[in-house]
């Protein structure tokens, strides 16, 4: 199942706790509530996430950061939920279909192919 993502909120915590994301954005959908939650973390840890949460927890290095962010900020429409295979279930964020070759530099015209 995926919900649209509507809005989000980037937290950027300090602090030095041991194995403690203090990085993390939250996910909303049109009704302003919760459905998910990215926590980003150092590269070395391994760090498993709750389990009972009521919407989805997701888990990236720091490194990705940028990545999402940029997803964020420039796609739409995106999606959160859940893929799920033989070998268990993921959350995942993804886009909705978009044409081949949409990119964000538009040409009005052609060059002249003459020269």
């Amino acid at each position: 199942m995926y919900t649209e993502i509507k809005s989000y909120r980037i937290f950027l915590d300090e602090g030095s706790q041991k194995n403690r994301s203090f990085t993390t954005i939250n996910l909303f959908d049109t009704a302003d509530d919760l459905i998910g939650v990215i926590n980003f973390f150092e590269e070395e840890l391994e760090v498993n996430g709750p389990k009972d949460f009521d919407h989805v927890y997701l888990q990236y290095p720091i490194s990705k950061f940028p990545y999402i962010v940029d997803v964020l900020r420039n796609e739409k429409p995106i999606f959160v939920g859940f893929w799920e295979n033989k070998y268990g279930k993921y959350g995942r964020i993804c886009t909705g279909k978009e044409p081949v070759g949409e990119g964000e530099i538009h040409v009005t015209e052609f060059p002249d192919q003459a020269q």
